[in-house]
């Protein structure tokens, strides 16, 4: 048990190097227009449908209504999102993602590919395949089963 303490605290500084390396342009960009990983996840969220009421938005994020209206209240002001009352229930605000929010989001990816190949430059094909494996199997540990 031992063991495993120390290598979670070792994994848990290898983490925060990580995280503190530099930021990429488009983590840099989001934090121009003053948007959070809170913001991400809701762009995230509303990448994958074409409209999303803002109570469902809430339920995903696990956010309250008033919550979520903050928040996309900045999406909204950095032109990331759109909203337009529902066609056949004017109290229901829906919510879709604009081309400048798909643009980010793709940024973003992009960003974050470039540095999991910088990552895996340092170890040999077989090992890369190795490190995904374990972590793969160490996620499905984490998750518990399905």
């Amino acid at each position: 048990m031992k063991t495993t303490s120390s290598n979670a605290q070792r994994l848990l500084r290898l983490f925060e190097q990580m995280r503190a390396s530099k930021h990429s342009p488009a983590i840099a960009r989001m934090h121009q227009l003053n948007l959070s990983f809170s913001h991400l996840r809701a762009l995230h969220l509303l990448a994958a449908q074409p409209q999303l009421a803002m109570k469902d938005l809430a339920e995903q994020l696990c956010l309250t209504p008033p919550s979520v209206t903050a928040l996309t209240r900045r999406l909204l002001a950095a032109g990331m999102i759109a909203r337009q009352p529902h066609a056949d229930d004017s109290r229901v605000a829906l919510l879709s993602l604009t081309e400048p929010g798909r643009a980010l989001l793709h940024e973003i990816y992009q960003d974050q590919l470039a540095g999991m190949e910088r990552l895996l430059e340092g170890l040999s094909p077989d090992e890369q395949l190795l490190f995904i494996d374990l972590l793969e199997r160490a996620v499905t540990t984490l998750h518990g089963p399905a």
